[in-house]
């Protein structure tokens, strides 16, 4: 028996389709449903916020939680078939921006970025001293989450993402051109090791190719 909603069933149905790696880690995921949920409230949509909880690593739904952790092949099962029969319930711009935001940050940096809400951090001293299930309200995300939540949205357009290719190498990720990638040999695919292993470099990394096949980091 699972105890999550059938939107939050539907919603990371959508992600196991559309983007499988990020579905197999449990944070990624919980930081999709709750990116999902909030812009859905910022925006005068449908939003759902049950069960929601705070964690060190940021905002969680605990019965999402509960379902992945101890009925994952029931949950995975399961979030196929909802999605499937109720693709029209996703907004497929809203979940495509958020999908593309934790594919491109890492999960450390997703946290980071919940941090810095106010519907987290109000409950953060209580967090901080190892209360467990700390509740967080809906009603304590305010006009600075608003105002972050809609400045990530206005970072990346749908037609810049559809134009972009996202090559994920050891905690990195290299934003590409589509129309590029035919032009990278394999020993200039090899360079992006070297660059995922500079720890200066910041993540994610925006990458062109010149006309002469020089990879250059934007």
């Amino acid at each position: 028996m699972l105890y999550c909603s059938n939107r939050k069933r539907a919603i990371s149905g959508w992600l196991k389709q559309n983007q499988i790696r990020e579905f197999y880690s449990s944070l990624k995921l919980q930081k999709f449903l709750f990116f999902y949920e909030a812009l859905s409230k910022v925006e005068n949509d449908t939003s759902e916020f049950r069960a929601l909880k705070g964690y060190a690593n940021g905002p969680v739904f605990s019965d999402v939680y509960g379902d992945y952790t101890y009925q994952y092949d029931e949950f995975s099962s399961n979030v196929d078939s909802i999605y499937q029969m109720n693709p029209e319930t996703i907004n497929e711009d809203r979940a495509k921006f958020v999908g593309f935001l934790v594919k491109i940050l890492s999960e450390s940096e997703l946290s980071e970025i919940t941090h810095e809400l106010n519907i987290w951090s109000t409950k953060e001293d209580d967090i901080n001293r190892g209360v467990k299930q700390v509740p967080l309200r809906e009603e304590d995300l305010n006009e600075d989450d608003s105002d972050l939540l809609r400045s990530l949205r206005n970072m990346y357009s749908i037609e810049y993402i559809d134009s972009v290719e996202v090559i994920q190498i050891s905690g990195k990720s290299f934003i590409i051109k589509k129309t590029d990638i035919p032009k990278l040999t394999d020993e200039q695919k090899s360079v992006f090791i070297t660059l995922a292993n500079n720890q200066e470099l910041e993540n994610p990394v925006y990458i062109s190719v010149s006309d002469d096949g020089v990879v250059l980091v934007d």
